[in-house]
């Protein structure tokens, strides 16, 4: 015997079969959007928390070029404070220098020696004056050497004058530099 199947089984299970694809691809478009919603959610947060932390940033440069400004003021007015105690202190020296300088040339001047100039001229200093004997001269020389206030001594000329009452005077010149701040 012949049997017919008049149940639309087929059409029934094709229809299953759509609507499962169809629900199944529906879930999957669902899916998607909650997927890109958190993935933008995410991003969003990582966006705002590196634009609070590049602010945070500005603030402290902002706040360490401040610093750094009163800093360097700081060291403007340390460096011409400096300066004018510098100045200060080369007066001072200034001041009592020549005195200390004369006092010591005239301590170190052997008896049988005058000077009878000292000029000073920027601190080169030109001394001329009159001895018994060469040694006296040298001993002066030495003598200036040994100064803290005189460099650099050197002998200009040393001659013999004409006697006068039986006594032969030498005439000299020395060449030195002079610092009164020594």
């Amino acid at each position: 015997m012949i049997r017919i199947n008049l149940l639309p089984v087929r059409q029934t299970q094709k229809r299953q079969t759509i609507q499962q694809q169809l629900l199944a691809g529906a879930a999957l478009v669902v899916l998607t959007i909650i997927v890109c919603i958190v993935w933008a959610a995410g991003v969003s947060s990582t966006y705002e928390s590196k634009v609070r932390l590049q602010k945070l940033k500005q603030d402290e440069l902002a706040q360490l070029q401040k610093i750094i400004g009163e800093v360097n003021e700081f060291n403007a007015t340390k460096k011409e404070l400096q300066e004018k105690l510098r100045v200060i202190d080369e007066l001072r020296k200034s001041k009592s220098g020549p005195v200390r300088a004369m006092d010591d040339l005239a301590s170190e001047i052997p008896n049988r020696v005058w000077v009878t100039s000292f000029n000073e001229k920027e601190g080169a200093v030109t001394i001329e004056g009159q001895a018994i004997d060469h040694e006296d001269v040298s001993a002066f020389m030495k003598a200036l050497q040994k100064s803290k206030y005189f460099t650099g001594v050197q002998l200009g000329y040393s001659r013999a004058s004409a006697p006068k009452r039986g006594v032969t005077l030498y005439t000299f010149q020395i060449t030195c530099r002079v610092n009164y701040s020594a």
